[in-house]
């Protein structure tokens, strides 16, 4: 009787274990490839598109190493007293520690991490795509923001150039976007002592861009449910040497936000909190004299919450029942064929308080 193919392999792996091994990777891909599915080794580019990663080709600031850590006194405090808050926002469907650990290396949060998909987002021929997006946001600046905003790919944002353009980066492309939309829309850069509050404002990008771009904002109130990205907003704020007119409100001091802003923005936050989170700030939207409110979330034409059991719930009617209706809802990117290339389907919602429109 012949010997069986495990007796073969018992045999192999005797004589020469990495046989076995090579053995194995064969009949996978065999395996595979009859299935319709092509199995090849992942070079460093393809696995940037599969993971966190970050640009490191710049040195971190003196210090950052040392502050950035998840075991920074100052970090643990913070987390500490969120915990002990009793409020439906500081209660995370998606943004729990384990989340964190999986999908943030602190030091280099402006990297593909959690706050931002850069190569993630745009899978593969990332350069090409992020070249489509550069041209659809380009036809939009009427500001003239892309030649005045810098992009340094600090804390290891990933950064591309084309020709004799100045670098762009996901965090640049996205804020010039959205400011430019929020310009044409409700006219941001002509609102004399512009006031903005930002929910869920992550380590505090379009504060930096707005506070560098806007010189009629008179207020840039920023603030967040998850104590991480308080402790990182108030440290690339304060590296970036914005003006005194944006600040960092620790969730511990929700209730000394301003009393009336022109506009609250929610980017990509609403859409990763639980139904009774999302229904508690906009609590607080409603109980201000806040004209506009701009969301953006992670769903194409649709507003759903990220709910413990993985499920998602429309939050719409919250946003109605909070005394805003709609006025606005667009792709973020606008040209229809450079879209289709570019392959990504997120929407600008734009509402205005119902008093505020008679």
């Amino acid at each position: 009787m012949p010997p069986t193919e495990s007796q073969i392999l018992a045999k192999l792996k005797r004589a020469n274990p990495s046989l076995v091994s090579s053995w194995a990777k064969r009949q996978a891909k065999s395996v595979a490839a009859r299935g319709g599915y092509l199995v090849t080794k992942m070079d460093d580019e393809a696995r940037r598109y599969a993971r966190v990663s970050h640009n490191d080709a710049l040195p971190l600031p003196a210090g950052a190493e040392q502050t950035l850590r998840l075991d920074n006194p100052q970090l643990q405090k913070l987390q500490e007293a969120y915990d002990n808050l009793d409020v439906a926002a500081t209660s995370h469907t998606q943004w729990r520690q384990g989340f964190l650990k999986r999908n943030l290396s602190l030091a280099w949060f402006r990297g593909d991490n959690a706050y931002v998909w850069q190569f993630r987002q745009l899978r593969n021929a990332a350069e090409a795509r992020m070249y489509l997006t550069l041209l659809d946001v380009e036809s939009r600046d009427r500001l003239g923001l892309l030649k005045r905003l810098e992009e340094d790919a600090m804390f290891g944002a990933w950064t591309f150039s084309y020709g004799n353009r100045p670098p762009v980066s996901r965090d640049l492309l996205d804020s010039v976007n959205e400011i430019s939309y929020l310009d044409a829309q409700m006219g941001l850069s002509s609102i004399e002592g512009l006031r903005v509050l930002d929910i869920g404002a992550g380590y505090g990008r379009m504060a930096h861009r707005v506070s560098a771009g806007l010189p009629n904002l008179a207020r840039y109130d920023c603030i967040d449910g998850v104590a991480t990205s308080t402790f990182l907003c108030q440290y690339y704020l304060d590296y970036r040497q914005v003006p005194d007119t944006v600040r960092v409100v620790p969730m511990t001091e929700y209730e000394s936000l301003e009393d009336s802003y022109d506009i609250a923005v929610n980017i990509h936050s609403f859409s990763e909190c639980s139904i009774e989170a999302i229904e508690w700030w906009l609590g607080q939207i409603a109980q201000r004299d806040i004209e506009w409110l701009f969301i953006v979330p992670n769903t194409p034409h649709q507003l759903l919450s990220t709910e413990l059991d993985g499920s998602m719930k429309d939050f719409s009617h919250l946003v109605k029942a909070a005394g805003y209706e709609q006025v606005d809802e667009r792709p973020v990117y606008e040209n229809d064929e450079l879209r289709a290339l570019i392959d990504l389907h997120d929407t600008h919602f734009l509402f205005r308080k119902k008093d505020a429109t008679k």
